[in-house]
């Protein structure tokens, strides 16, 4: 299943988030809080994934893809996780 790591202060992650509600695409959260990394416990987790604390974070574990910036994660949900109505 689909991994986001996300921040519930962050409009970037606002939109991702909406856009996979929206096309019902299943995903679990990974909450990173802003200022308190270590305190999340997926902070850390973060940057030893991706090199750095940023969000919105996607893993993919079924197409082994990671990626950050949240248009390139609505590009690849749309053309690999929606259907084309």
């Amino acid at each position: 299943m689909i991994e986001l790591y996300l921040s519930d202060t962050c409009p970037y992650c606002t939109r991702v988030r909406q856009f996979m509600e929206v096309n019902d695409v299943p995903y679990v959260t990974k909450p990173v809080l802003r200022g308190m990394f270590t305190d999340s416990g997926f902070g850390e987790e973060l940057r030893e994934r991706g090199g750095k604390v940023q969000v919105p974070y996607l893993v993919d574990p079924e197409g082994d893809v990671e990626m950050y910036e949240s248009d390139d994660i609505i590009a690849y949900i749309q053309e690999h996780y929606v259907r084309h109505r």
